[in-house]
């Protein structure tokens, strides 16, 4: 996986993680939206600004049922691509806490606390978390208020 583009929530800038062959795909739109939009702001353009949540959200439901009969939203790709990382954690030695800021921080998460919520989706991870680190997850990351977290 690499880093890629900057700007990619509205008109907060951080880096998103993508693996090679979507930063390939990223670099040739790039060079081909370039040709249109030399002065573009936003690595998306739209008629306003940049994409907003509902037009991402229609455009992927859109996608999804024109080639598949299960439910799915855009943030499941989100939830999975978090989930799965923590599922991989417990096969591959323990830094838990190295690897949970390492995953916020390719998720764009300003504080690790924004990263909690993903922890809580994969079954059985705060006993798996304890019996190898000795440690609660609240030991590792201490719950931060959310005015402090900002």
């Amino acid at each position: 996986m690499r880093t890629g583009s900057k700007c990619s929530k509205g008109d907060s800038q951080h880096f998103v993680v993508l693996h090679e062959t979507m930063l390939e795909l990223m670099r040739r739109y790039d060079t081909e939206i370039r040709k249109t939009h030399p002065k573009r702001q936003y690595f998306f353009p739209s008629p306003k600004g940049f994409f907003r949540n509902n037009w991402v959200c229609r455009n992927f439901r859109d996608c999804w049922f024109a080639y598949n009969t299960s439910y799915a939203t855009a943030y499941e790709l989100r939830h999975n691509y978090a989930t799965e990382n923590i599922n991989q954690w417990v096969g591959e030695g323990f830094g838990f806490d190295s690897k949970l800021l390492y995953l916020s921080r390719s998720m764009g998460h300003s504080v690790l606390e924004s990263t909690r919520y993903y922890y809580s989706l994969v079954p059985a991870m705060s006993d798996i978390v304890e019996n190898l680190s000795g440690q609660n997850f609240d030991d590792i990351v201490p719950e931060v208020d959310y005015e402090e977290g900002q």
